[in-house]
Formats: C-alpha cells, structure tokens, sequence
C-alpha cells in the first residue's frame, strides 16, 4: 500500500516566511561583516568613504570639519588592502599630517565601529576607533560598495 503525502498548510506558510526572512536578513548579516560607506574620525570631524578597488578595499578623504582642510577632499589614505582575516584588512595607510605611509591594520568591531592601526617599521604604533557615519552626519545616504569605483586613484 502507498502513503500518500498530504502537503501540510502550516508547514508550507512558515517555510515561505522562514525563506523571506532569509533573502532580507542574509545581505544585512554581509554588510555587517564589511566596512564600505562612510565614516567618522571623531576626533578631526573628517568623514571617510571605504570603497572597493578593484577587489580590495581602498579609502579617501570625503568631508572635512575645518575650511583649511577643504584640499585634502579626494586624498587617499587607504589604498590595495587585502581581506586578512572575517573582519580584517590589511593594507597601506597614509597619514597626510606627517606624510608617512603605515602598515595598517582595519579592524571592524561592529557594523558601525572599526579600528585603524597604522604601524612604521613594525614598532611605532598608533590606533584610532571610527564610527559609521548616519545620513544625516553625511547630509546624503552612505554610498555603497558598488557606488563608488575609485577611479580617480
């Protein structure tokens, strides 16, 4: 004798909301676990744009606090870093205060906090703790990954 199999109505409702629930949760989980849009350097009010560069993540200067900043928009400080670790990026940091180049070290903590540690010659090291900036700290929404080419590098 053959059972036959009686699709459950209940079942099949909370199958679909289990797979809508996915597709909407799943992107927010990833963009989480990157650290491309703008963000905050509290300590200048400077505002910085993360952007993939042709599969690495680079960073530039987008919005200063002080007018006599105002020529740094557009400057580079993070260019070619390489995904090290789930949350950590490797790369080249450039301090135009002083002019070096660092080894950097991002670290992102949360979906609105991550680290720089910029390190020269492998012993002077120094960090810095950076916050998401909101659309209304950037007076527009936060570009995304794809919104931004880096083509001015």
């Amino acid at each position: 004798m053959k059972s036959s199999r009686v699709c459950n109505p209940s079942w099949l409702g909370r199958f679909a909301a289990a797979a809508l629930l996915a597709l909407f949760v799943a992107p927010a989980a990833q963009a989480g676990n990157e650290p491309y849009g703008v963000w905050l350097r509290p300590e200048a009010g400077q505002q910085f744009s993360f952007y993939d560069c042709g599969g690495l993540l680079c960073a530039k200067l987008v919005s200063v606090k002080n007018a006599e900043e105002q020529r740094e928009i557009g400057t580079v400080i993070l260019r070619g870093a390489t995904k090290s670790g789930a949350k950590e990026w490797r790369g080249k940091l450039y301090n135009a205060k002083d002019g070096n180049v660092y080894d950097g070290v991002i670290t992102l903590k949360s979906a609105n906090e991550l680290t720089l540690k910029g390190c020269l010659w492998g012993v002077l090291c120094k960090g810095e703790t950076w916050r998401r900036a909101t659309a209304s700290a950037t007076g527009a929404r936060a570009p995304d990954k794809a919104q931004d080419s880096g083509a001015d590098e």
